[in-house]
């Protein structure tokens, strides 16, 4: 089984280091992409490092696709929460994403966020891990875009408008380009920031967080 998986930043990666240790193999992504490999058993593990947003996301989940042809894909990172109900460090998977900047609006039938005949909320096909490793997570809604969003009211307007609990940059780009290839897709997040969060609640809580997620992938590989 080959397992892919995407992470935005260097402290993403960094916690997925810290976990699993050194890679067996680095550099597969020919000065294209940082790609590291582990091997645990009959699992082949690519962790491969996109870069912030979701065009640079959709792009490395294709590459994972076509170059190492990953049986399965999960996404990890932050997140801001959107509502009081999911404080720091919280960690979730997300059941449903909305694209909420994606706009076809201008003279036609579909609202802000709606994909022509696939509506406003884009879910996995299938979940790459088993819900006997997520049933006791929370499940969220989450609202991506190539957007950050301070805290306070643009938070609480995206969670009265879509529902959504938290709000990231990547999950939309990662989901769509898995179901298009027919890949089992599993977002897991966590809580980095609350509802009236600022830079320094996420630099307090970032590294713990991103950790709470890795240690999660670890239980099930």
């Amino acid at each position: 089984m080959k397992i892919g998986i995407i992470v935005a930043n260097e402290y993403e990666q960094k916690a997925f280091w810290d976990v699993f240790g050194i890679p067996v193999m680095r550099n597969l992504g020919n000065g294209t992409y940082d790609v590291a490999q582990w091997k645990l058993r009959d699992r082949f593990i690519y962790l491969i490092l996109s870069g912030i947003g979701e065009i640079a996301a959709a792009s490395a989940t294709q590459y994972l696709i076509d170059t190492f042809a990953v049986d399965k894909v999960i996404n990890y990172g932050v997140a801001g929460s959107l509502s009081e109900e999911h404080q720091e460090r919280k960690v979730g998977i997300v059941t449903s994403v909305v694209h909420y900047d994606f706009d076809a609006t201008f003279g036609t039938k579909y609202r802000v966020g709606e994909y022509p005949e696939q509506g406003i909320f884009l879910k996995p096909q299938e979940n790459a891990i088993p819900t006997a490793y997520t049933k006791h997570l929370s499940h969220f809604i989450c609202a991506s875009a190539d957007k950050l969003v301070g805290g306070g009211e643009p938070k609480r307007r995206l969670n009265r408008k879509f529902g959504a609990d938290i709000c990231e940059m990547e999950a939309a780009g990662v989901l769509i380009t898995c179901n298009r290839n027919r890949i089992p897709c599993t977002i897991i997040k966590a809580v980095s920031d609350g509802v009236d969060g600022d830079i320094e609640a996420f630099d307090n809580n970032v590294d713990k967080a991103t950790k709470a997620c890795v240690k999660l992938i670890a239980e099930f590989i």
